[in-house]
């Protein structure tokens, strides 16, 4: 339970993080928008000198499923990356959180 509660955290981090690039690019263009997760991956492709995007694309259409890069994973590219990394990062925090467990009561405090 902890994993995943671990693992909602980093991505609303990632979400955040996400959220500020395309806060500052907005400053730097003059107009507010968010950037989609394929042109942020892209970015973060050409800034590494890798090709990650287009050997996900090719692994996926040769070993598993041309609809499957067509039906799911394009589309998901297409999405804001925040919410990319937001929406699961919220569901994975909240079915991971403590149910109205019993707390042990607090030690050395003043208030009555």
């Amino acid at each position: 339970m902890i994993v995943g509660r671990i693992l909602g955290w980093v991505l609303l981090f990632c979400a955040l993080v996400l959220l500020g690039w395309d806060a500052v690019s907005s400053l730097s263009t003059g107009t507010w928008g968010f950037v989609v997760l394929g042109q942020r991956w892209y970015e973060i492709d050409q800034a590494l000198g890798s090709a990650t995007l287009n050997t996900l694309q090719a692994g996926i259409e040769r070993n598993l499923s041309v609809g499957l890069w067509d039906n799911v994973v394009a589309p998901l590219l297409l999405w804001p990356a925040a919410a990319v990394f937001a929406l699961p990062g919220l569901v994975l925090v909240l079915l991971f959180r403590r149910w109205g467990g019993t707390r042990a009561p607090r030690k050395f405090t003043n208030r009555r």
